[in-house]
This record gives structure tokens, C-alpha cells and sequence, in this order.
């Protein structure tokens, strides 16, 4: 069974040295596997010459054969292993505040049904670098991309205006929105000082308008309280995808324009184990989720 873990994983990564990093071995165990493997089948597996690792006809066919069973029993193993210990697993799953209480909070009995063995607590947090977000089962991170991050991305940024159908009628506010309008709104601001996040000047920058910052500004706490203000009328806020299209497709707010996008920006996430049977699954079922409406 070493042997196959290791021809399978060397197989999949293109490198013995990836192979040992993901079973935690050291390259010469991984390919001294190997070579058992191949004196037991009688064949190369693998083509050695000029340097270069590559797959010879009968390890390509010898891979594709092997794959499938090889993760069928490691998620039987990983099973078995989790409900002889732990009959309900529990997995956290951290997120921002806004995140976590206006997109997957609403989610969570859906996420239950579809997973009815698993008990899930979900874990608000803001900051980036906070040691509870990596120490997560499932962490979904909003930011730019991160390369060295084994992340998967969930929704990109979208950021445009929003505010209550009955505002925009009283302001006579049409689909988007020039600078001259903005200059006369009731613009609602979040008290974060993080680079993440677009405040209202960053956004009219990327939008292509000045617009002078102001004296007179009440921030609020949090950005669930910020979008309060704006389902009751108090004025326009910022919007982002995910965080407000439950609130677009009920009609309780409207958005407006300009959409300001930022490349790579976005929810992005990330499991513990990243070839864990159990985290494994739910993470999919959140990404799917992020583009099909709330059940």
C-alpha cells in the first residue's frame, strides 16, 4: 500500500519531492517505493532519462486504473477513522463577520441537511492574520489572491452602490450614478481601517470620479449594522458580491452603478486538509452554493 500511495501521489504532482512533502516522507522513501513497485509489476513506471519524471504507457495506464480506488479507500479509511472517534464530526468554518452572518448563516440549515452526520460552528473573523482563521477546518478569506495558497476561489469582488428601493425613488436615483449625485447623498461608511476593503473615496477613485472625503462622517461598527442603515432608508452604502445579492433578489435593495471589480480580488477558500473526506465535500457544497440561490 506505501508503495501504490506513493506511485499514485507522484503520478498526480509530476514530482517525487511534492509526493514527499503531501505524504510527509523524505524523496528518497518516496522513489525507493516506487522502484519496489516496479520490480513487483515488472515494468517502469516511470521514464527517467534527460532528467525529467514522466509517466511511461504502462504507468499512465497502471494510474488511471489504480487512482479512483485509492481515494475510494482513503475516504473509507478517513470515515471509519472520524466515526469510531467522533460519531458527529464538528467542523468550524471561519469567515469575516459580514460573511459569516449575511451569506452563511442563511445557508446553514441548507449546509445541515446536506450534510446531516456533520455538527458545523461557524466562527467570525476579520482579520487577516488572525491564528483562528488558520487554525480552521474551512476558512473562507476575502482579499487578492494569494499564490502559495492551496484556496479555491468562492465569488470575485463586485463593488457598487446600494440602497433601499424607497430612497432611490425619493432621490430620483437612476442605474448609475455620477459624481455631482454622490456629492449630494447621504453616503453610509464602515469604521475599518483594513487595505482589503474599499471605502467610499478608494471606490470613486476606481470608478473614475474625485470625490473629496468628508468631515461629516458617522461610521458605523460593522457592516451587518452598516447594511441595516440601508435597508431602512438612511442612505447608500457599498455593496459586495456575495454579501448583498440575497437583499438584491428579494427586492429589499437596489444597486446602482458604476460596478468597480479589482483583479484577483475575492472570497477565497481554503480547508485545513485539503484531501480530508470530510472538510473536503462541504467546501464544495459552499462553492456551489455561492452561485445558485438560497434554499
Amino acid at each position: 500500500m506505501p508503495s501504490l500511495i506513493a506511485f499514485e501521489a507522484t503520478a498526480r504532482l509530476g514530482s517525487m519531492t511534492a509526493a514527499a512533502d503531501e505524504e510527509r516522507a523524505t524523496q528518497p522513501t518516496i522513489s525507493q517505493r516506487i522502484r519496489v513497485l516496479e520490480e513487483t509489476l515488472g515494468v517502469p513506471l516511470f521514464d527517467r532519462r534527460g532528467g525529467r519524471l514522466e509517466l511511461t504507457a504502462h504507468g499512465e495506464r497502471f494510474y488511471r486504473e489504480i487512482a479512483p480506488g485509492l481515494k475510494d479507500i482513503q475516504e473509507a479509511c478517513e470515515h471509519l477513522i472520524h466515526s469510531s472517534h467522533n460519531p458527529s464530526p464538528s467542523l468550524v468554518i471561519a469567515a469575516g463577520s459580514g460573511f459569516t452572518h449575511l451569506w452563511l448563516l442563511p445557508r446553514l440549515p441548507a449546509l445541515k441537511r446536506a450534510f446531516p452526520d456533520r455538527s458545523f460552528r461557524l466562527m467570525p473573523v476579520d482579520r487577516a492574520d488572525d491564528p483562528e482563521l488558520q487554525a480552521a477546518d474551512i476558512a473562507i478569506r476575502f482579499g487578492p489572491y494569494v499564490p502559495q495558497d492551496a484556496a479555491q476561489l468562492v465569488a470575485s469582488e463586485a463593488v457598487f452602490p446600494i440602497c433601499s428601493p424607497d430612497y432611490a425613488r425619493r432621490h430620483r436615483l437612476h442605474k448609475t450614478l455620477t459624481l455631482s449625485v454622490l456629492q449630494q447623498l447621504t453616503l453610509l461608511h464602515q469604521d475599518i481601517k483594513d487595505p482589503r476593503w474599499l471605502d467610499w473615496v478608494q471606490w470613486a477613485r476606481l470608478a473614475g470620479m474625485n470625490l473629496a472625503p468628508r468631515d461629516d462622517v458617522f461610521a458605523y461598527h460593522n457592516y451587518a449594522l452598516l447594511l441595516n442603515a440601508a435597508l431602512a432608508g438612511e442612505g447608500v452604502a457599498l455593496g459586495w458580491t456575495p454579501l448583498v445579492g440575497d437583499y438584491l433578489a428579494s427586492g429589499e435593495l437596489v444597486a446602482l452603478g458604476p460596478r468597480v471589480t479589482r483583479k484577483d480580488y475575492g472570497y477565497w477558500l481554503s480547508t485545513k486538509h485539503h484531501r480530508s473526506a470530510i472538510a473536503g465535500p462541504v467546501g464544495d457544497w459552499l462553492i456551489d452554493a455561492a452561485h445558485q440561490p438560497i434554499i
